[in-house]
Parts: structure tokens; sequence; C-alpha cells
């Protein structure tokens, strides 16, 4: 799979690094559960797997004078990732598949496993301490999340299907095997495509405050529902 660059319109710089990641074929998301067709991302609780945005674990970020970077392994196993979590990296099943995940500085690494992503720089809008919050995001056609803001950067990789974000600054669209970045204080509507949509998400925000919070002051254009 080849990489592709991400035209990117909320963010002044990012750098996305991402190795390709080979499609896993899932089976449909099951009748029982009927889809939203707007979400928010909420504790897992055992939904896994499910429509939705689910928080699958969180991470202090330790202050640094140098830019932060949200770093995605892949592992064969949760037994080898967990040889090297530690109190900033944090071991999560997500997508049937076994992932360590750090935000840290930009030159970190561990010795095994497979860099997917290292994705940054990540700027925060406060000196207050803050904290990572790892999500695992599946998107059946159709389906969007609310419109909201974050008090700090939010980031994807985004592992199958594909993803378009919409923000009063513009359009940016990622496909499987991109990163994608957009700086916190601003709203957004995140849409999925015509396929099943699976991602890696982080929200890194205050420590003290809430992921997101619902804006209500502007809409979207309906750009990512255009045809492309």
């Amino acid at each position: 799979m080849s990489i592709r660059k991400t035209a990117f319109f909320a963010v002044p710089l990012i750098l996305a690094a991402c190795a390709p990641t080979p499609t896993v074929h899932h089976p449909a998301a099951p009748a029982s559960h009927p889809t939203p067709k707007a979400t928010a991302c909420e504790p897992a609780n055992g939904r896994q797997g499910q429509p939705g945005c689910w928080v699958l674990a969180s991470a202090p970020v330790k202050a640094s004078t140098t830019p932060l970077y949200w770093h995605v392994y892949e592992f064969p196993s949760a037994e080898q990732a967990q040889q090297h979590a530690s109190d900033t990296a944090r071991v999560i099943r997500a997508h049937d598949r076994a992932w360590l995940v750090a935000v840290v500085d930009q030159r970190w690494r561990v010795a095994s496993g497979r860099l997917v992503a290292s994705v940054g720089p990540l700027t925060l809008l406060s000196s207050a301490p803050h904290t990572a919050s790892f999500m695992e995001a599946t998107f059946t056609p159709g389906m969007s999340s609310r419109i909201h803001t974050h008090p700090g950067p939010e980031a994807w990789v985004v592992l199958e299907g594909e993803q378009c974000l919409e923000t009063p600054e513009g359009v940016m669209r990622g496909s499987a095997g991109d990163a994608m970045l957009v700086r916190g204080g601003i709203p957004m509507q995140l849409f999925g495509g015509t396929a099943v949509r699976r991602a890696l998400v982080l929200i890194l925000h205050p420590t003290t405050e809430p992921l997101g919070t619902p804006h209500r002051d502007w809409h979207p254009s309906g750009a990512c529902l255009a045809p492309k």
C-alpha cells in the first residue's frame, strides 16, 4: 500500500510518518446493534468492535521542552507489546490487533514491534497537566461525529476505509494508510465514507477537562458529503 499525503487546512504544520498498514477484513457490524448517525467518543465498556468511538486507555503526558508526537507501534500480541509498556506508553487491543501507543518526544522508539505512525507536532493550548486518551473508532456508511470541539489536538491513523473532516478552515480527507491531525479549539465534524472506516484515535486534553464539547455556533457546509 502506498502512503498518500493528506491536505491539511486546520493545522499550520504537521509531520505524519505512516508505514503501510495491511487491510484486515472484518465482518460487517452486527445487525443487532443499530448504527448511530452521530456519535461521540465514550468509554468502551465492552462495546469494542461496534460502530462508534470507544476510549480504551489513557496516559499522563509529561512536560517536554521539545515537540510531542503520537507514536503507534503494532505487535503480534498484547503480551509482546506489554514488555514495552510504561507510565506513558499504553498497550491497547483495537480492531483485533495489539498496539503500543505513547505521546512523547519525537525521537522516542522501542526496540521491537512495527512503527506504524509518528504523528505531530502536537500543540498544547495551555501549560496545564495533560492526558492522552487513546481510542478505537468504527464508522459504518452514513455515520458522523457530532459537531464539537476539543481542548487539545486530535489525531487519527486510518486503518481501513476513508474519512473526511470539516472545520471552518476547510476540509481534509484521509484513507487507509493515512495519518491526520487537527489542532485543538476548533469546531469540527467527522464523516465516514461509503465503506466501513476503522481508525485509531488520539485526543490530547488537559487532565481536568472533558475530551470534547458539543458546538452549536458553527455548522459544516456539507463539503464532505459532496462527490469528490
